[in-house]
């Protein structure tokens, strides 16, 4: 798994969302914006893209100010999106897993919403039993 590094190349979003990439771990996982301030109550999309040959998955994780876990929020699988159960109706994924997705958090809740963003990028190698 590659991972567009939050430091050194993901997305702060924090209180007023603030949004700040770092420098990827991987040349081939971009994320953007690079930095973005964004008001309580408006929506705001974060991009990842990769060029990874048969990576076919990418997947949204957060980690919050107060807790140093990374949360999985959502993944697109080919161009099928998941968010996980907690965040439904505040985040949205949409794109392509094979190159590019979209994150889209559609109702920043101020406290809750701040934090560190990452993307990354995968081969879904799980197989259906």
């Amino acid at each position: 798994m590659f991972y567009s590094n939050l430091r050194n190349g993901g997305t702060i979003l924090c209180y007023v969302l603030c949004l700040r990439p770092g420098v990827s771990l991987s040349k081939s996982v971009y994320q953007s914006p690079s930095t973005s301030l964004v008001k309580p109550n408006a929506s705001v999309t974060l991009n990842c893209s990769h060029k990874i040959p048969s990576y076919d998955t990418v997947l949204w994780y957060k980690r919050s100010v107060e807790d140093t876990a990374l949360n999985l929020i959502a993944y697109i699988y080919y161009k099928t999106p998941t968010v996980e159960p907690s965040y439904k109706g505040y985040f949205d994924v949409k794109g392509d897993g094979e190159n590019e997705a979209f994150l889209h958090i559609l109702k920043p809740r101020q406290a809750e919403d701040s934090g560190e963003y990452f993307c990354a990028a995968s081969i879904h190698s799980g197989t259906e039993t």
